[in-house]
């Protein structure tokens, strides 16, 4: 199965409201999904696991938002976090901080370590489902220029996944929406 990313960052987004989170935030996890394939993680295996972590992962998608909000913060010193779910799909903020700032960020948990200039990504170990302790700083070290893929390949069951989150958004078909022009009105004969 392969996406284009257009195709992962629209179904994330869907997805991501359909578990609740509100619309900006929703935004943020469909380019944060979007982010994580094209450096060549699997983003969709990562956003399906943001999305049903319920109340950890609005901790994550919100600490994520935060950073790339705040992202000159990082000139004053290390950002530190405790207990964060999913971490991995703290690394698109990273890179959104990387890139307003002009600079490397480093994210370090738990014996891993990612570096992103905002446009490559370097990652050194496997990053823990729940990361105890994780640090993030700006770093003189330089990236090497990786071209990103313009291409997903997402677990067809972890897709699925999405699929069910974002048909939580969709209104049902009513006799009334179809009089006022929603489908093909009330006589569907194709």
């Amino acid at each position: 199965m392969t996406m284009s990313l257009n195709e992962v960052e629209a179904m994330a987004r869907k997805a991501a409201r359909g578990a609740g989170f509100e619309w900006g935030l929703a935004e943020d996890a469909g380019k944060a999904t979007r982010w994580l394939c094209a450096q060549g993680q699997d983003g969709v295996a990562e956003a399906v696991a943001v999305f049903t972590n319920g109340a950890a992962a609005g901790s994550t998608l919100a600490c994520g938002a935060a950073l790339s909000d705040r992202a000159a913060d990082l000139r004053k010193g290390a950002v530190e976090l405790q207990n964060i779910s999913d971490p991995l799909f703290l690394l698109p903020f990273a890179a959104m901080a990387a890139q307003t700032l002009r600079a490397t960020v480093e994210v370090e948990c738990d014996g891993c370590r990612a570096l992103t200039d905002g446009k490559s990504l370097t990652l050194t170990g496997d990053f823990p489902e729940i990361a105890s302790a994780l640090s993030i700083r700006l770093t003189d070290t330089v990236l090497g220029a990786e071209g990103p893929s313009s291409r997903a390949r997402p677990n067809p069951s972890d897709w699925a996944e999405l699929e069910t989150l974002a048909k939580r958004t969709y209104a049902p078909a009513t006799d009334e929406s179809r009089l006022k022009g929603a489908g093909a009105g009330l006589s569907d004969n194709d």
